[in-house]
């Protein structure tokens, strides 16, 4: 269990952050285009590794991806809003609703993750091979 939380960090990790480009970091926020931008890039990251690194089908993984896509800009949508609005007002606020932001996402991931496939998180992983 503990290995497919970790994945699923490290996959929120990378789709979130190292294959963001600083523009889009700022622009998200404010401009629907380079949110969903984002958004996309995001969600095609956990299609094409959730699969292959959590022990679900193809299949699974769309479903799984798809709907944590959703989420992920329903959550972007609105810190985004707060974010703004901090981001000259007070740093200490501003880092905050990073911190919001990226637990409400994590929160999301593991929940829809147990609940979708609880049996996956018993299955043997692409880590468990090798």
């Amino acid at each position: 269990m503990y290995k497919s939380f970790f994945i699923i960090f490290i996959l929120h990790i990378f789709g979130g952050f190292f294959l963001q480009s600083n523009r889009i970091s700022k622009l998200k926020r404010d401009n629907m285009f380079y949110l969903l931008q984002h958004v996309a890039l995001y969600t095609l990251i956990f299609i094409v590794f959730s699969p292959i690194l959590l022990g679900i089908t193809f299949w699974q993984g769309i479903v799984y991806s798809l709907i944590n896509g959703v989420l992920h800009f329903i959550v972007d949508f609105f810190t985004g809003k707060i974010k703004s609005k901090m981001i000259v007002k007070d740093e200490v606020k501003y880092n905050l609703t990073v911190v919001m932001d990226y637990s409400i996402h994590l929160a999301l991931l593991f929940i829809t993750f147990i609940w979708l496939y609880p049996n996956a998180i018993h299955v043997v992983t692409f880590w468990d091979k090798y």
